[in-house]
């Protein structure tokens, strides 16, 4: 194994066992009787690391380590960034309130609701998968049931946590409103302006070409890619 692939490897070894312990921390704290502030309590830290780290990926991209496109890979670390540091972090809302579904309630007259719980349940599931198919990759492996996660569970977590990312910035805009954070106000010394509240909603808009083009965008990949998986698994048991 080379420097570059020990790197990789270290990276997103370390990172999966990060999105691991978030979801949890997660869990055991949602057993325990916890609320939502109590699970945020549980997992800030590591999740704030974890998730801040993504920005690496982007370097790697640009300089080569990697093939992922440069500006994918930025749009994508930026939208995590902005729900996490954005919205989570700035507005009180997304750490202790759900949202309730408008939905038929569920059985025992519960109602479907998303939440911090929902948010770190969508991102863990889908870093570890992801990270440790790479971790693989650096080694050479591909097992098939990586393969097949990787190309399969975003069928329900991507909705779950493009759903719950919304829900996050549904709670927090009206504290935004109020408080108008991260706004600079004319007139001053640059004769710049720049309301938060409106680039939340800029950030909002965006989700709606950019969700449906990714999402089938990875139907297709899925496709091409377990075909041609199931391909190779076939023909490596028949030369054995």
């Amino acid at each position: 194994m080379g420097l570059k692939s020990a790197y990789l490897f270290l990276y997103n070894t370390v990172l999966c066992a990060s999105w691991g312990y978030v979801l949890f921390l997660t869990y055991k704290t949602t057993q325990a009787g916890g609320s939502l502030q109590e699970v945020w309590q549980a997992v800030e830290v590591p999740l704030k690391v974890a998730q801040t780290a993504a920005v690496m990926e982007v370097l790697h991209s640009a300089a080569g380590l990697v093939r992922s496109p440069v500006m994918i890979t930025a749009t994508q670390v930026a939208s995590r960034l902005f729900v996490l540091w954005g919205v989570v972090v700035l507005a009180p809302q997304p750490k202790s309130l759900p949202v309730e579904l408008p939905a038929v309630p569920l059985g025992g007259g519960l109602r479907p609701q998303l939440s911090l719980v929902t948010l770190l349940t969508a991102w863990c599931c889908s870093e570890v998968i992801r990270y440790s198919f790479f971790a693989f990759k650096e080694l050479g492996m591909q097992p098939y049931v990586l393969l097949w996660l990787r190309y399969t569970a975003f069928i329900v977590l991507y909705p779950l946590g493009v759903a719950s990312e919304l829900a996050m910035v549904a709670l927090a805009m009206p504290y935004i409103k109020e408080r108008r954070p991260l706004s600079i106000q004319m007139p001053n010394a640059f004769n710049i302006g720049f309301d938060y509240y409106w680039a939340c909603w800029v950030a909002v808009l965006l989700y709606v070409p950019g969700f449906p083009q990714l999402y089938f965008y990875m139907i297709a990949q899925r496709r091409k890619v377990l075909r041609s998986g199931r391909s190779s698994s076939a023909s490596k048991l028949k030369h054995q």
